[in-house]
């Protein structure tokens, strides 16, 4: 197992050419629409957009040398971690040339604005295989990381945020699970119209599959118990605004009862390492090791 939560994030960007750093269920993309090959490019690319950029289709515009996939970003492009002469910038627009894959999966990181955009292309007819199965790409294969069989372990939260000014109960959990990866799952209790989830992870942003009021996403890199997830957070943009729930300091590991649906009665409960605040039919508790007690210390009813 890695000794700590960087060193597997930073290997893991050190093999981002050759796969993505989190298994993508691809059937919920959809296929690149073709604008330049007269239909060769049909059904033969997608990409696992970041929030905030925009992938239109294939095309071949005035100021790129070679057929590509046409993206935008909120602000001018700064950088782009594909070899040089694989892509074009013009402002805050960019082709990606389809010469650049040749994998099924293919992570790319974009710099705009002063925001990283991790993405990942999927290529049909490319080689390996997709979710980072190759030899030697999932770094909890390396000799010496298996961590052994652990038993699952699971921490639950719930947070109430306003949407559209409607106050949204968010469920959400961080599985820590036996081979030492993470699944972040997420629900809601109400229709989020253009919801599109995301997990904030460490600092870099990864699309979350998604169906009917509910996202899961399970990391290949693997994480030591005990370690503190900092800047992670889940992310649901939705038309005209986005909904934060925080989880940073989630403590690698850590398990607690799954509070269930108290509703619209919860103000807030956020991952600690030791204790959570909740508003319960009007009474504030305090949940610790799973058991509630009130403000005197006293296990509640």
């Amino acid at each position: 197992m890695k000794t700590n939560v960087v060193k597997g994030l930073a290997l893991v960007m050190a093999l981002m050419m050759c796969t993505s750093m989190v298994a993508i269920n691809w059937d919920s993309y959809e296929w690149l629409g073709d604008g330049a090959g007269g239909g060769v490019y049909a059904n033969k690319y997608k990409v696992a957009a970041a929030f905030g950029q925009t992938v239109v289709n294939i095309q071949h515009p005035g100021f790129a040398a070679e057929d590509g996939i046409y993206t935008n970003f909120p602000a001018g492009i700064a950088s782009c971690d594909l070899p040089d002469g694989k892509y074009v910038i013009e402002g805050a627009g960019m082709v990606l040339y389809l010469s650049a894959f040749t994998q099924k999966e293919t992570a790319v990181k974009v710099v705009a604005g002063g925001v990283d955009y991790d993405f990942t292309v999927f290529f049909a007819d490319g080689q390996g295989e997709t979710g980072g199965d190759e030899p030697g790409d999932d770094p909890g294969d390396e000799p010496g990381d298996d961590p052994g069989d652990l038993t699952p372990a699971t921490y639950h939260g719930v947070q109430s945020v306003e949407v559209n000014g409607t106050q949204v109960a968010f469920n959400w959990s961080i599985t820590r699970n036996a081979n030492a990866t993470l699944t972040f799952d997420i629900t809601w209790e109400a229709d989020i119209v253009g919801a599109v989830p995301q997990i904030c992870l460490e600092g870099s942003f990864i699309t979350m599959p998604a169906s009917d009021k509910h996202a899961q996403l399970t990391t290949t890199a693997t994480y030591e118990d005990g370690a503190t997830l900092n800047d992670t957070f889940f992310y649901v943009a939705y038309a005209g605004g986005a909904a934060r729930v925080d989880i940073t300091g989630y403590t690698v590991g850590a398990s607690n009862d799954d509070p269930g649906n108290p509703g619209s009665g919860v103000e807030s409960v956020t991952a600690a390492q030791k204790a959570q605040k909740m508003i319960v039919n009007g009474q504030v508790v305090i949940i610790k090791d799973g058991v509630r007690y009130n403000l005197l210390g006293a296990v509640a009813e």
